[in-house]
């Protein structure tokens, strides 16, 4: 724990020398991408016919048995994978525990990043030299799986029916909700206590920043996480709202933050990846499966997020 502890003073110390304060006034965003990604004037994206909107956690049927590690089938995406040798994935760097860059190693690390690797072990055999982790934006994660840009997001990515009219989801590899952070002492029990005088921060082309505008509050959109602790800690805006999975690395940055209230969402992430290729969305629900059925579900999460966020099981998978 005293190792973590160290990790998170150099990640809170690094993080803030890279998003050097303004003298500017930071503007809270009255029209803000939308929880796809795309801007205001773009066509809003039509839901999957598909998709239960009351229940946008079942994928498609996977594909089992795996093949073996290195015979893809042919015609598939997993096997121009193979080809090409590289496994694109979109990852978090800003995400403490999730998807975050070390600044002792100066590797990309967490729980998100090692589910990415999964895949890449299946169609490999190993993930070590076979992946690049690619860090993006909320904002950038469904359109660079629409342009190409990389072959699956793995970035505490919330399954909708509308995003499922973009792209592919996985089955569900983890559960989350939303709450807010707050400064301690500030007499804020819940996001309900707080008053349209009041802010709270969220990163652009996520589910959270919609979420905010359901409350008294001023919504204030950023590019990532890193920047709302900032404007934070500045004073500048007054809380931070999004899944208690990113409120927890955030809350463990500063000593004054306190995360409060009930959830107030659910917030199932999935793996993201192209509609062009239902084959490798079955696939990686078989990756999933196993990962879950073998136990290396639960030995990330036990490694990653257990001491923060408690004993957990693995969510159960739901098919379409």
């Amino acid at each position: 724990m005293r190792r973590f502890a160290s990790l998170i003073l150099l990640f809170v110390l690094v993080a803030t020398a890279c998003a050097a304060p303004t003298e500017e006034p930071f503007d809270s965003v009255a029209e803000i991408a939308d929880a796809s990604g795309s801007g205001s004037d773009a066509p809003a994206p039509e839901p999957d016919p598909a998709c239960n909107p009351d229940n946008a956690r079942p994928s498609l049927q996977p594909d089992q048995p795996l093949p073996q590690p290195g015979a893809m089938p042919a015609g598939t995406r997993m096997a121009d994978i193979l080809s090409d040798g590289t496994l694109r994935i979109g990852v978090a760097q800003d995400t403490l525990l999730f998807g975050f860059l070390n600044p002792g190693t100066g590797e990309i690390e967490g729980f998100d990043v090692e589910i990415g690797k999964l895949v890449a072990n299946a169609i490999f055999g190993t993930s070590d030299g076979r992946v690049e982790l690619i860090p993006i934006s909320s904002a950038e994660r469904i359109p660079g799986l629409v342009d190409g840009r990389f072959d699956i997001v793995v970035k505490t990515m919330t399954i909708t029916c509308t995003r499922w009219g973009q792209i592919d989801f996985s089955s569900v590899y983890y559960e989350s909700g939303q709450k807010v952070l707050v400064r301690e002492g500030a007499g804020i029990e819940r996001i309900e206590d707080m008053t349209a005088e009041e802010s709270v921060c969220a990163a652009e082309g996520t589910t959270s920043i919609a979420a905010i505008d359901n409350f008294a509050v001023q919504s204030v959109g950023v590019e990532t996480w890193t920047d709302c602790l900032v404007l934070f800690q500045q004073g500048r805006t007054d809380g931070i709202s999004t899944d208690d999975t990113i409120l927890a690395g955030l809350a463990a940055q500063d000593p004054f933050a306190v995360i409060v209230g009930d959830l107030f969402s659910e917030e199932p992430y999935g793996i993201g990846s192209s509609k062009s290729y239902p084959e490798f969305t079955r696939f990686i629900n078989a990756v999933l499966e196993q990962a879950r059925q073998d136990g290396t579900w639960q030995d990330l999460y036990d490694t990653w997020l257990r001491d923060t966020l408690g004993e957990q099981t693995p969510p159960t998978a739901q098919y379409r």
